[in-house]
């Protein structure tokens, strides 16, 4: 299953990249209750973290990976086996403007064995969650004075 979301941000590619692939941050934006970085800095490939996602009454704790990492333009997050579906997340920066960024961003969903039993609840989520993150993700990096 792929789900897709785009907006434009009031503020540069590099401004939101520097938000968007800080991992202990993703609590603020995604939908996901825990994030911790376990090794690297999140803002190189092969950068690794722990989050536990909410998957309307269900919490899911996954090894997630940096697959990809161009600052300013690209990230990539993939979860890493041994959890139970497999998941990529992609966000694609564009400059649109004096201070502002095109943001494309979209979730990619492989369900395996009983997880395909939950493909109804993981579609409505889905559609509506990569809108949700990027409309969070849109409110905070405008909303701040400085991305540190």
């Amino acid at each position: 299953m792929k789900f897709e979301a785009s907006a434009t941000i009031g503020r540069t590619p590099a401004e939101v990249w520097t938000y968007a692939a800080d991992i202990p941050r993703h609590t603020e934006w995604m939908t996901v209750t825990e994030a911790v970085l376990t090794s690297g800095d999140g803002e190189r490939a092969g950068a690794r973290g722990r989050e536990t996602m909410q998957l309307g009454p269900m919490r899911i704790t996954a090894d997630l990976e940096v697959a990809e990492a161009e600052p300013g333009r690209r990230l990539r997050w993939r979860t890493l086996p041994g959890a139970p579906f497999d998941l990529v997340v992609v966000l694609d920066l564009a400059p649109d403007g004096p201070g502002a960024t095109r943001a494309s961003y979209r979730s990619i969903v492989g369900l395996r064995g009983l997880w395909r039993l939950a493909a109804p609840l993981v579609a409505m989520e889905g559609r509506e969650g990569v809108k949700r993150e990027l409309r969070r993700l849109k409110e905070k990096v405008e909303a701040a004075s400085v991305v540190a």
